[in-house]
């Protein structure tokens, strides 16, 4: 009989929902928009993966946003006498761990990219709709590169029409950038923004008319906006 991953550390335990604290570190943010969408998502198929949490400080680790959401359809958030129970991951971390993770389980860089192909095939061949797989109309332009077999979805979107030669600019600017990079191992042509938290972050790409995932810009956006 097979045994259990060694790798495994952690237990599923149902918790009165008054015993999980939201961290004060948490870094994570969510737009309103996505709030929307991520309730929906909630409200349509229900919470099918449990949050996290940390047993010896009590502290959430990953799913503020979920347990959020929740805690809205219960009515917790209004009032804290609407307890409810969950199943819940419990791990046991030590604190640099717990503030490691916080950042670590929703990192974009530390996860995988998605195959377009695929993300097609799903769209296409089995119905599955962008929208519901948490896309918005600005992601799927940016990832198909304009994709005529998409562009029905960006007819009547003005926001994507204002900002369609910068986003051209910057995926030009991004192919540049991974070109150069493979031809000269050195970072003089670029220089990096530090941004002091993920809101000012989403401000300045919103500025520029960048997607949130998009890590490349290029100069004649930045300019553009900037009015050099």
């Amino acid at each position: 009989m097979s045994e259990l991953t060694r790798h495994q550390r952690f237990v599923s335990e149902r918790w009165e929902r008054s015993a999980i604290n939201p961290h004060p570190k948490n870094p994570r943010q969510i737009t309103p928009k996505a709030e929307r969408r991520l309730r929906g998502k909630v409200k349509e198929v229900g919470m099918i993966q449990p949050v996290i949490v940390n047993r010896r400080t009590g502290y959430l680790v990953g799913g503020h946003q979920r347990l959020a959401i929740l805690d809205k359809l219960e009515g917790y958030d209004k009032d804290p006498g609407k307890g409810y129970l969950l199943d819940v991951s419990v791990c046991e971390l030590s604190d640099q761990q717990e503030l490691e993770m916080l950042a670590f389980l929703n990192n974009p860089g530390a996860q995988g990219i998605f195959d377009t192909d695929l993300l097609a095939d799903l769209n296409l061949e089995m119905g599955v709709g962008f929208e519901a797989m948490g896309f918005d109309q600005l992601d799927i332009d940016f990832m198909f590169d304009g994709d005529a077999r998409f562009s029905h979805l960006f007819q009547d979107a003005p926001e994507v029409t204002a900002t369609k030669e910068r986003l051209e600019a910057v995926k030009e600017a991004r192919a540049q950038g991974v070109e150069r990079m493979q031809e000269k191992n050195d970072a003089e042509f670029y220089f990096v923004v530090v941004c002091r938290d993920d809101k000012e972050r989403d401000e300045c790409l919103q500025r520029l008319g960048v997607p949130r995932h998009e890590q490349f810009v290029s100069a004649d956006a930045f300019l553009g906006v900037t009015g050099e």
